[in-house]
């Protein structure tokens, strides 16, 4: 077998190989710079995005905040509504040392389903406290209201309490509404911090505009709550036919544990 004859002064094949991949490497690595040159260039270049605006139904109004936060604000006052049932009175209490602060107010409930007892030793425990009695800013309330957590008596509740404490004290800023089966989760230092440099015109809710499972379960049954117009416990009373739903208006679920400003409350 007979190998070509290279001409004299060539480079072997080998050699060419090389050089011919070196080329189409250099090729390659041109081609791929100047594709990322050129998106580079094009993105720089674009517009800047525009921003989303807020839904007019969350923010019906922006406030506008003061340029230039005080540097040594003054902390505010936070009124508290703790609500408890039968057997409760160890953790209202158990709350109640959790969220205290002489600058606050506090408002005890037991609701009606606790005998009177139980408000008895609660208010006996609070003016045993040194601290209590000395600040006077825990009350607790003699006259218990029902409350139907699946009617709308916890909402009447609320603002009862809401009310006795404009009446005991109108010098708190924001309003908060604890359950006996709640726990703070920041001390009430930090929390004082950081509302001090906020308008004392905010409100604070968790809400979301799906209804989901609530519509069958929660917004068309028609019910009678006993609690809003009977002095005794009675069992609620449910109507056969459903309601209907609005749509004049959207409807929002929210829970039950927020923070109001004292402007809007009764």
């Amino acid at each position: 077998m007979q190998h070509p004859i290279q001409p004299p002064g060539a480079p072997p094949l080998s050699v060419q190989k090389e050089q011919n991949r070196g080329t189409i490497s250099v090729i390659i690595a041109t081609f791929f710079f100047s594709l990322l040159l050129i998106l580079t260039l094009s993105f720089s270049t674009s517009p800047a995005s525009v921003q989303p605006q807020p839904d007019p139904f969350l923010f019906p109004t922006r406030p506008t905040f003061p340029n230039k936060i005080p540097s040594d604000p003054s902390p505010p006052s936070i009124a508290y509504l703790i609500s408890g049932s039968s057997g409760d009175s160890g953790r209202i209490l158990r709350l109640l040392f959790a969220t205290y602060h002489p600058k606050n107010h506090y408002l005890l409930h037991l609701d009606s389903s606790a005998p009177q007892s139980d408000r008895d030793r609660l208010a006996v425990s609070v003016q045993s406290v040194p601290v209590f009695r000395a600040a006077q800013n825990v009350d607790v309330i003699g006259k218990a209201d029902f409350s139907y957590s699946k009617g709308s008596s916890p909402i009447s509740s609320t603002l009862h309490g809401a009310s006795i404490l404009l009446k005991l004290s109108k010098n708190w800023d924001w309003f908060i509404n604890l359950n006996a089966a709640d726990y703070p989760l920041v001390t009430q230092d930090d929390l004082l911090h950081i509302l001090s440099y906020l308008p004392k015109e905010l409100n604070f809710v968790n809400h979301t505009s799906y209804i989901g499972w609530r519509e069958s379960k929660k917004l068309k049954p028609i019910i009678v709550d006993p609690g809003l117009y009977l002095s005794e416990k009675n069992p609620m009373f449910y109507c056969q036919s459903k309601a209907g739903i609005a749509q004049s208006f959207q409807i929002i679920c929210r829970e039950m544990i927020e923070i109001l400003c004292s402007d809007i409350l009764p």
